[in-house]
C-alpha cells in the first residue's frame, strides 16, 4: 500500500490520482509527457509569431509593434510558469494538462474572431498602448495556460520515476520546451506565413492543441463523458473561429497575407476612370490607372524632378521600394532605352504588380525581391536616379534604411552626374517635423546638396515630403520659386512646392546604425 502524500505548508495533501500510473508503463507516460510540452512550445511561438500578422495591419510593422507583443508573452508565460507549478501541487492527476491545453485550443479559437470584433476599435490608442491593450487581450491567457504545461510537465515526469530524478526531469522538460519553441519559431517563419492564411494558423494550432488536451485525458483514463465539454466548447470555438467576418471589402479585387505585410490590391471608380490601389497593411503605396498605368498620386510625379537638369535623358534609375510599379513603369515608358530596376523586399508585391500593375508590359523594368541595403552592398551597378520608396506609411521605416551610412551605400552607387529622391511622409513644420529635421540632417552628412519638396504645401499636417540629394550639382537654381515656368507645367508645381532652408524647422541629430530612435520619433509625431 502506497503512502498518502504529505501535507504542504496549508496543511492540504495534494489530490494525485494513483490511477493515472498504475499499470502505466513509465517509458509510455515519459513518451506523452514530453509531445505534449515539445507542443505547448512550438504552438507559443506560432501563435506570437502569426500575432504580428493580425496587428501589423492595425499599428504598422515597427519595433513597438513587436516589443508590446514580445512583452505580453513573455509576461504571460512568466505568469503561467507560477500557475502551472502550483495547481501541480495540488492535483496531480494528468487531466490537469488536459484542461491547461483544452482551454489554451479554445481561446486560440477565438483569436481571429476577437480581432475581427475589437481590432478596429482599439487602433486609434496609439502605436504603444494599442498593441499592448490588443495583445493583453487576445493572447495573454493563451500564453498563461500554455506557460502553465511546463512546469505540470515536469512535476509529473519527475512522479513517474518516483520523484528520483527531479533535476533529470526539470531539465529534460525544459530541453524540450525550448526545441519545441525553437521549432515552432521556424515553422511559422519559412513555412506557414508563406503557404497559409492567417486564420488558418490559429485555428489549425487550435486543433492540434485540441487533439493533444485528448491524449493527456485518455492518459487520465477520462471517459468520452467526461471529456464531452471540451469537446463542445472546442466545436463552439471552432464555429465561431472559422465563422469570422474576414472578408475583403467591397472594392478589394486580390488579397494575400505575405510573410512582410497584408496586400490588398483595391479598385477604384473616381469618376474620370478606374484606378487600382496597392494597399500594404495600413496604407496606400501605391496606385495606377487602370486604363494605361499613368500614375495618379501626387508625389508619384516627383521622380520627373530629375528630368531638370541640363542633360535629361536617364539611362538607368532604381527604385528602392515597389510599391503599385507606376514610377518604374512610368520612368520606362518615358525613357524607352532606359534599364529600370526595382528592389522590393516581398515577392509577393512583385506578383501583385504583374498580376495588376502592368509590370508584366515592361520587360526593361527588373524587380528583385530583396532588401534594399542588402541589394546595393551586393551589386557594382550605378544609376543616374535612385528613388528611395521603400517607408511602409506614416508609421514604419526601416530603421536600416535611414541612416548616415545607408545614405553612403546609396551616394557610392550613384554616377557622376546622378541624383537620389526620396519619400517620406512627415509634417514640415512645428512639433511633427522632427522626423524631417532629423532625415535632412542624416542625408546632408552624405550628400551636400539637398533640397526639401511639400507635396501639398505648408501645411501642420504630415505629407509626402520628397528630398532631392546630390553629390556634386547644386539644384536650387533649377527649382527656385521665382523662376518662370509655364503656368500648369510640372516644372511649376515642382516649384511652387520646393521649400527654403528659412521655411524649415533647424535640424537636429542625425541617425546613425549606431543610434537611431526613429520608432520613437514617429510615435511622438503621431501623439502629437
Amino acid at each position: 500500500m502506497s503512502k498518502p502524500p504529505k501535507p504542504n505548508k496549508l496543511g492540504v495533501a495534494p489530490i494525485i490520482n494513483e490511477a493515472d500510473y498504475r499499470d502505466r508503463s513509465p517509458r509510455t507516460i515519459r513518451f506523452v509527457l514530453a509531445l505534449i510540452c515539445f507542443i505547448a512550445g512550438a504552438s507559443v511561438m506560432v501563435i506570437e509569431i502569426t500575432a504580428f500578422r493580425l496587428l501589423a495591419p492595425l499599428f504598422g510593422n515597427t519595433a513597438y509593434t513587436w516589443t508590446a507583443l514580445i512583452g505580453v508573452i513573455l509576461i504571460a508565460f512568466s505568469g503561467g510558469g507560477f500557475l502551472g507549478g502550483w495547481l501541480a501541487d495540488r492535483k496531480l492527476a494528468m487531466d490537469l494538462l488536459g484542461w491547461l491545453l483544452a482551454s489554451a485550443a479554445v481561446l486560440t479559437f477565438f483569436i481571429p474572431a476577437l480581432h475581427e470584433l475589437f481590432g478596429t476599435s482599439l487602433s486609434d490608442q496609439g502605436l504603444i498602448a494599442g498593441p499592448v491593450i490588443i495583445s493583453l487581450l487576445l493572447f495573454a491567457v493563451p500564453g498563461v495556460l500554455l506557460g502553465a504545461v511546463s512546469p505540470a510537465c515536469v512535476r509529473f515526469f519527475s512522479l513517474a520515476d518516483k520523484d528520483s530524478h527531479v533535476g533529470a526531469a526539470a531539465g529534460t522538460i525544459s530541453m524540450l520546451g525550448s526545441l519545441g519553441s525553437f521549432v515552432g519559431t521556424f515553422l511559422s517563419g519559412f513555412v506557414l506565413l508563406s503557404n497559409f492564411g492567417v486564420k488558418s494558423i490559429f485555428l489549425g494550432t487550435a486543433i492540434i492543441l485540441l487533439v493533444l488536451a485528448t491524449s493527456a485525458f485518455f492518459l487520465a483514463r477520462n471517459t468520452w463523458q467526461q471529456q464531452l465539454p471540451v469537446w463542445l466548447s472546442g466545436l463552439f470555438a471552432a464555429w465561431f473561429g472559422f465563422t469570422a467576418d474576414d472578408a475583403p471589402g467591397p472594392n478589394v479585387v486580390w488579397r494575400h497575407d505575405s510573410f512582410y505585410h497584408r496586400i490588398e490590391v483595391r479598385e477604384l471608380d473616381m469618376g474620370s476612370g478606374k484606378e487600382l490601389h496597392l494597399n500594404l497593411d495600413n496604407t496606400t503605396e501605391g496606385a495606377i490607372r487602370a486604363s494605361d498605368g499613368a500614375t495618379v498620386l501626387p508625389y508619384q510625379k516627383y521622380w520627373r524632378l530629375a528630368t531638370l537638369r541640363p542633360v535629361t535623358s536617364l539611362k538607368s534609375a532604381l527604385f528602392l521600394g515597389a510599391g503599385a510599379f507606376g514610377m518604374p513603369c512610368e520612368v520606362s515608358r518615358a525613357f524607352p532605352d532606359a534599364a529600370v530596376d526595382v528592389v522590393e523586399i516581398d515577392p509577393m508585391v512583385i506578383e501583385a504588380g504583374r498580376r495588376f500593375f502592368k509590370l508584366a508590359e515592361h520587360p526593361n523594368v527588373a524587380a528583385h525581391a530583396a532588401d534594399a541595403r542588402s541589394y546595393l552592398r551586393t551589386t557594382e551597378k550605378k544609376w543616374d536616379l535612385i528613388f528611395g520608396d521603400a517607408y511602409n506609411g506614416v508609421r514604419a521605416i526601416p530603421p536600416h534604411l535611414a541612416t548616415r551610412e545607408f545614405f553612403q551605400v546609396v551616394s557610392d552607387h550613384l554616377t557622376p552626374d546622378g541624383v537620389f529622391l526620396m519619400n517620406i511622409i512627415t509634417a514640415v513644420e512645428g512639433p511633427k517635423s522632427e522626423l524631417l529635421s532629423r532625415m535632412l540632417a542624416t542625408v546632408r552628412g552624405v550628400f551636400p546638396h539637398v533640397e526639401i519638396f511639400a507635396v501639398n504645401g505648408r501645411i501642420p499636417q504630415a505629407q509626402n515630403v520628397i528630398l532631392l540629394a546630390s553629390r556634386d550639382t547644386d539644384w536650387s537654381p533649377l527649382v527656385a520659386t521665382d523662376r518662370a515656368y509655364v503656368h500648369g507645367s510640372i516644372e511649376e508645381q515642382f516649384s511652387r512646392s520646393h521649400l527654403s532652408p528659412s521655411q524649415l524647422s533647424a535640424e537636429m541629430e542625425a541617425f546613425t546604425d549606431d543610434f537611431n530612435p526613429i520608432d520613437a520619433v514617429i510615435a511622438r509625431a503621431l501623439v502629437e
